[in-house]
């Protein structure tokens, strides 16, 4: 989110023209798409779609692939995600999330860094049940919204103390969002789907491995 603010045209080069051209492919190859949405837009009523760059840019596609069904019968899928976290997560560069970024800090003897005010709430999904929940709904999806997350809320505190780590606050920045957002349960009702993994269980064998290398 941040980051499309610093890097806005890359982000509109990606977001906007590459996906178009995969939709696009999806369209005349008759494929059914399963499209990557973005929990980010759906704060705040659905006006977080205009917080950043990032999230903007990702609802627009939605609006594009909807037209595109209507336009052209285009099938399709919208899958949301939530903070995802695990194996081979993104954990040194700009473009590494919270729980990539405190796993870092951590393993380094560093202060886990928290952005202002820390009291921003975040939903955290394992990658194994962001794949499941894709693959559930290639299979059984009905042209819907599905909101892949843990339906458990955590605030950015709370997940730094999981660590049980020393913490250094950072200065707020543009297009933080305060909470997280799940507005239906196409995900369960529709798809069966129901997440696994607790972020609380991750963490706490995270610093186990960590502890026994030591």
């Amino acid at each position: 989110m941040f980051q499309s603010f610093k890097n806005y045209k890359k982000c509109f080069e990606y977001n906007i023209r590459h996906s178009s051209k995969v939709i696009e492919f999806a369209k005349d190859n008759k494929i059914k798409i399963i499209y990557s949405a973005t929990s980010s837009n759906l704060g705040n009523n659905g006006k977080d779609e205009n917080l950043s760059p990032y999230a903007w840019s990702k609802s627009k596609n939605i609006e594009l692939i909807k037209n595109y069904s209507k336009w052209f019968g285009l099938k399709y899928e919208l899958v949301y995600f939530y903070n995802v976290y695990g194996p081979g997560q993104i954990v040194d560069s700009p473009m590494a999330a919270v729980i990539g970024i405190f796993q870092s800090q951590y393993k380094d003897g560093k202060p886990l860094t928290i952005v202002k005010p820390g009291t921003q709430r975040r939903d955290f999904t394992h990658i194994n049940d962001i794949v499941n929940g894709c693959v559930l709904a290639w299979k059984k999806g009905k042209q819907n919204h599905y909101m892949l997350g843990s339906r458990k809320n955590y605030s950015i505190i709370q997940i730094a103390k999981m660590f049980k780590s020393k913490i250094k606050y950072l200065p707020s920045r543009p297009g933080e969002r305060l909470g997280s957002t799940i507005p239906n349960n196409n995900a369960f009702k529709i798809l069966g789907y129901k997440s696994k993994v607790h972020i609380k269980n991750y963490i706490s064998h995270f610093i186990n491995n960590i502890n026994d290398k030591n």
